[in-house]
């Protein structure tokens, strides 16, 4: 116990004496550590950047389906598609989806060419026709107002979900919701409600809708019959493969006289998570190739400042410094320092990444979860520049640590 005490009691007067050394050569720690400083701040920045990135990225993959999302297609013998909007289709993959306890099943139909209108606007629109639990299947939060819900199918008035490319080409991006706009399909026109809006997806080239099949059924599919119609379901990853295959098999006996095919269509499935380590390698790789530069400005001025501090030395070890006592505390010079350094350094990055004017516009296109700054870019920052201290402080330490006292004071 004794021990310990002492250690820590030997600890802690090293970082009081470092401290004080520090304070007393503040010009000369200034001009030194000024490169750590932007060396961490630019670690920490690309690694909180390269999180954010990655982020923004897996949020564009996820849209087209979260893993592992499983589409199924229907077929007729001879391989040509079949009615897949049918009902007998569709109660067959309900059927299955209940067999094998799918909580995430979803159709997906479109509808291109009905247009949006508002107070004498009027833009052409994509409208998708899904089920509630599309939503979190591909990603879909309401910014505003709420996503669809299956009570919706009751209302008076079809509820609609819309982007917010089709919000700004209908000047709506300051209203309220919910309101009401017109959508026209060939030579009808339906008053429908927004509910809710979502960030642009698919790049903004076309605002899209979304509405409830039970919707599109009682109120647009005479005049529009829908195109790409598909059935997914979002189910766990491990064992999904397998999963697709036996629910083709059972869906197909639903079905005597088609063919069912059931297939992962996620972006894992594609390998893409194989790109996004690529990116955060060569990201790691810069970061480091910054530290090094950081650190060999560091050590350079160290070794050039301890060498004008050699009669500091042996005034110390005259007044009986051992040499161990020399080097720890030459050393803890430079870590406190590098520390003190880093905490900046990565001050700065935390502000230069939370600047929301670069987030809104570089990091954050599109992004519907804006993500804080990664905790563990902060603990890179300070641990680095830690270690950086260490590794450069051996140097000047051991220096000083081979002065003898009669050459000290001849200097």
């Amino acid at each position: 116990m004794n021990t310990l005490a002492r250690l820590g009691t030997g600890f802690v007067a090293a970082l009081l004496e470092a401290w004080q050394e520090l304070r007393i050569h503040r010009l000369r720690v200034l001009l030194s550590l000024i490169g750590v400083t932007i060396a961490v701040a630019s670690l920490s920045t690309a690694v909180a950047g390269a999180g954010m990135a990655q982020q923004l990225m897996k949020e564009q993959y996820e849209r087209n389906g979260r893993p592992a999302l499983i589409s199924t297609q229907v077929m007729e013998p001879n391989l040509q598609a079949g009615p897949q909007d049918s009902a007998e289709i569709a109660a067959a993959f309900a059927k299955t989806s209940e067999r094998f306890k799918i909580e995430y099943t979803s159709i997906i139909g479109r509808s291109y060419g009905p247009q949006a209108s508002l107070q004498g606007l009027s833009v052409e629109t994509e409208v998708q026709v899904v089920d509630p639990a599309y939503g979190p299947m591909h990603r879909i939060f309401a910014q505003h107002g709420r996503w669809l819900e299956a009570a919706d199918a009751e209302n008076l008035s079809p509820a609609v979900v819309v982007d917010k490319t089709l919000l700004g080409a209908l000047g709506m991006d300051d209203v309220s919701l919910p309101m009401t706009i017109d959508l026209r399909s060939n030579d009808s026109s339906v008053s429908v409600t927004v509910i809710g809006s979502t960030s642009t997806r698919d790049n903004g080239m076309i605002g899209q809708l979304w509405m409830l099949p039970e919707t599109y059924e009682r109120w647009f599919s005479a005049g529009t019959p829908l195109d790409n119609v598909s059935y997914t379901m979002w189910v766990p990853i491990e064992g999904s493969e397998e999963l697709a295959t036996h629910f083709a098999w059972q869906m197909q006996a639903e079905l005597p006289g088609y063919y069912v095919e059931s297939y992962r269509q996620d972006y894992l499935a594609w390998g893409t998570e194989e790109g996004l380590a690529q990116f955060a390698l060569v990201v790691s790789g810069i970061a480091g190739i910054i530290l090094l530069l950081g650190s060999l400005s560091l050590l350079n001025v160290a070794m050039v400042t301890m060498k004008q501090r050699i009669r500091e030395v042996g005034i110390r070890r005259s007044f009986g410094a051992t040499t161990s006592r020399v080097f720890f505390s030459v050393m803890m010079e430079s870590v406190v320092a590098t520390a003190v350094a880093g905490g900046l350094g990565v001050l700065i990055s935390v502000a230069v990444v939370s600047n929301p004017r670069l987030i809104n516009s570089v990091l954050a296109t599109g992004l519907d979860e804006m993500p804080g700054f990664p905790v563990e870019a902060a603990l890179l920052g300070m641990g680095v520049s830690i270690a950086v201290g260490a590794l450069t402080g051996v140097l000047p330490a051991l220096v000083a640590a081979r002065v003898r006292i009669v050459d000290a004071i001849r200097i």
